[in-house]
């Protein structure tokens, strides 16, 4: 039986170690990384650069595997005892004087003991590389949020610029018609006037360059006086992707996210500390042998003359107050109703965030159809013909100007939008722990999501 005992324990922990060694790779850390940083970065680069370098990565994953080690000492053996004892004063027998005794012992909890103790641990861990798993989508989520809060930047200094070189433009026409004295003052100071305006606003974009590229660096774990990448481009097929049903987003939510896998991980082991905790109650046994060096007797032609005993024994440790038990017991419940009331609240405000990333998804969209096919088609119109009505004289440059600058907004709220929704989407894939790509292709991770959130779902009413 205790041979039984013994290959149960190395089939548990080679279980368990497999398991581990699985979620020790992160979907969204399991690629390639690298080992120095692009002259010329892309997005990718920065992804994975911060996969092996972002300290809270790196943090995370070294608490992951200090459980890890935690679980295979938990469910080890005690250590074997070793002990020798030197008599003072030689007790003589009939076969000699006993000189010294050597004995050696090993103690063994209840059987299912250590795997319970390695189980509770090892979820524990688990738990710990949900969390890695997690903290590898946040951080995928920030370097995506600084690059393309960056790009929004590099394109409004685009359109500004686009627009700078409009009004200088003007500002020569406007010049020529006061010389010729067909135009009137006014018109060259307000030209000039939008000229400094918009100066002032290119010069800002300049500014804020160093602080979106800073916070780019900060999230992918490089310094943050690196240079600027080369320009962002939106990827439009993202910002037009047509996701999945929101059932199917609830069902990947409810199923991939890390941190309902890692409260679903810290209530198994809560279930196994409770059946550690009441394996207490039984004894533990401790297996020994001692062996007795003996001298030569003193009577000659005695028979066993010197001859060593080996005594074997078995020890029990029986636990006759149960106080100590039941405490443990009683406290171990109350983790588990604690670990699953946790469990509940988070599925709830995860189901809040989907909610509003969805409502965000959403506006956004609206806010493209309306800016990018309304809008902004007939402000271009509205800008031909103001200009050509300028430019013949027929309108005022305030017209103009007015015109510019309503063209200019939309512009930029178009630019907004596009990406709003590009954040919207990192949003809901740091969420689902999905890729963006995958999002928008339709590839989610939920072939079994709703089977799997129904059995979540019963096993904590249970």
């Amino acid at each position: 039986m205790l041979s039984l005992h013994i290959r149960h324990q190395v089939i548990c922990r080679g279980v368990v170690a497999s398991v581990l060694v699985l979620l020790a790779v992160p979907l969204a850390l399991a690629q390639p990384l690298p080992d120095k940083f692009p002259a010329a970065p892309a997005l990718p680069d920065y992804l994975a650069w911060a996969r092996s370098h972002n300290p809270r990565l790196v943090a995370q994953s070294a608490e992951a595997d200090v459980l890890h080690e935690k679980s295979r000492e938990a469910g080890a053996l005690p250590g074997l005892k070793l002990a020798w004892a030197e008599m003072v004063v030689p007790v003589e027998t009939r076969v000699g004087p006993q000189q010294r005794v050597f004995s050696v012992s090993q103690s063994i909890p209840w059987f299912g003991t250590l795997s319970a103790r390695e189980n509770s641990v090892a979820s524990e861990a688990a738990a710990a590389h949900e969390i890695l798993r997690g903290l590898g989508w946040q951080v995928e989520r920030e370097v995506r949020l600084a690059w393309y809060e960056l790009g929004f930047v590099q394109e409004q200094i685009a359109i500004v610029e686009r627009n700078l070189e409009l009004a200088r433009q003007t500002e020569i026409h406007s010049r020529a018609r006061y010389e010729s004295g067909e135009g009137q003052y006014a018109s060259l100071l307000n030209a000039q006037m939008e000229i400094g305006r918009l100066d002032a606003r290119l010069a800002g974009l300049w500014d804020q360059l160093t602080p979106a590229t800073a916070r780019l660096n900060i999230a992918a774990g490089l310094e943050t006086d690196r240079a600027t990448p080369g320009f962002v481009a939106s990827p439009p097929a993202l910002m037009h992707a047509v996701l999945p049903s929101r059932e199917s987003l609830a069902a990947t939510l409810g199923e991939n996210n890390p941190a309902l896998a890692a409260w679903r991980h810290r209530q198994e082991s809560r279930r196994h500390s409770i059946a550690a905790a009441g394996r207490r109650s039984y004894p533990d046994l401790t297996f020994g042998v001692d062996y007795i060096m003996t001298g030569e007797a003193t009577i000659a032609g005695m028979d066993d003359s010197g001859r060593d005993p080996v005594i074997a024994r078995v020890a029990v440790n029986v636990p006759l107050w149960g106080g100590q038990v039941g405490a443990q017991q009683k406290a171990s419940a109350s983790r588990l109703r604690a670990t699953s009331a946790g469990l509940s609240d988070t599925r709830q405000r995860l189901a809040g965030d989907l909610e509003n990333v969805l409502f965000s998804w959403r506006e956004a969209g609206r806010n493209l159809e309306l800016y990018g096919q309304t809008l902004l088609p007939r402000s271009e119109q509205n800008l031909s013909v103001v200009t050509a009505s300028y430019e013949s004289g027929q309108a005022g440059f305030e017209d103009l100007q007015a015109a510019r600058q309503m063209h200019l907004g939309l512009e930029l709220a178009l630019l907004r939008a596009g990406t709003d929704r590009l954040l919207a989407l990192n949003d809901l894939g740091a969420l689902l722990g999905v890729s963006m790509d995958d999002l928008a292709a339709g590839n989610l991770p939920n072939s079994r999501a709703h089977t799997a959130t129904n059995s979540a779902t019963k096993t904590e009413s249970e």
